[in-house]
């Protein structure tokens, strides 16, 4: 199988041409050289007879913002460029395309874990342009006969992994007590492992046409249970403390830290049965095994 790939050089990239050695033939496609390919009346050999476009490159949620227009600046990637990829695959031909999405099209939090029949309902420009992009290369991928599958991971994680998790991982390793033992939400997660393999199987798998997935581990953890899972495979005693939800919910929105309290206290789970019944797909690896092979980086 031979495949084109955006964002190669990202976090999931770099993992997925790892897994693709030895495989599949799998091609890099820059931003640059997708500008150069449009305005190009031929095309290298090299980007001939592709089976399938996976589209990871995207602007990926801030920590730290500071673009003016947030959501310009996030459409500019996730909804513009991701169309003059789609654009470049109808032009090259190729039968299939991947757009990794995001659970944030779904919410922020959940009562009951998502499906993909939910309505979605994004909070912030993130999500938001995700959705946008879903609905646009719909309508493309339909017009022109090219076969689209959507997956939308929760939060991502493995070796390399930024943003809050590797702070709460640099947290967890200070032999200090945290006060989280009373909380006990769930959250999904997906390891650089489980996801790669699940995006392999999606790249050629006929069930997967003109689908939409939410994928994870399979195995829905609490903050408390991620803490301490951390720790024991860093052979540190747990040193988990309880205080009140409430309490710690107060204390984050007085430091102007809402939406953290909502990541570390509330819920947020993927149903993939979908995936299971569907596609066959089970995790490679267990959410422990993913703790470990993420620390051991």
């Amino acid at each position: 199988m031979k495949l084109l790939i955006t964002g190669a050089s990202g976090f999931v990239g770099k993992f997925l041409q790892k897994t693709l050695i030895g495989q599949h033939d799998a091609f890099n496609l820059s931003r640059e050289a997708t500008e150069d390919l449009l305005k190009a009346e031929s095309y290298p050999e090299t980007y001939g007879q592709v089976d399938t476009l996976i589209h990871l490159a995207g602007r990926a949620h801030v920590m730290h913002e500071t673009e003016e227009d947030i959501y310009q600046a996030y459409a500019a990637v996730n909804i513009e460029y991701t169309l003059k990829v789609a654009e470049l695959a109808r032009r090259l031909k190729i039968k299939r395309f991947l757009f990794l999405s995001s659970v944030k099209v779904n919410g922020e939090a959940s009562s009951q874990p998502f499906t993909e029949a939910d309505i979605p309902a994004p909070l912030d420009a993130y999500g938001k342009t995700k959705l946008e992009a879903e609905i646009a290369l719909k309508e493309f991928c339909t017009a022109h006969q090219i076969e689209l599958v959507i997956i939308r991971p929760p939060l991502i994680y493995g070796p390399g992994v930024k943003a809050n998790f590797r702070q709460l991982i640099k947290l967890c390793m200070l032999p200090l007590p945290l006060p989280f033992a009373a909380v006990h939400n769930k959250r999904s997660f997906i390891s650089l492992d489980n996801l790669t393999d699940f995006i392999v199987l999606c790249s050629w798998h006929p069930k997967a046409a003109s689908q939409t997935f939410l994928v994870s581990d399979g195995e829905d953890v609490s903050t408390a249970a991620l803490i301490k899972t951390i720790r024991q495979v860093n052979k540190q005693k747990s040193l988990l403390i309880p205080l009140p939800v409430w309490f710690l919910t107060l204390l984050f929105k007085l430091i102007g830290k809402s939406g953290l309290a909502l990541r570390l206290m509330g819920s947020l789970q993927v149903d993939i049965s979908k995936a299971k019944t569907q596609l066959g797909w089970q995790p490679k690896i267990s959410f422990h095994e993913g703790i470990l092979r993420t620390l051991k980086e």
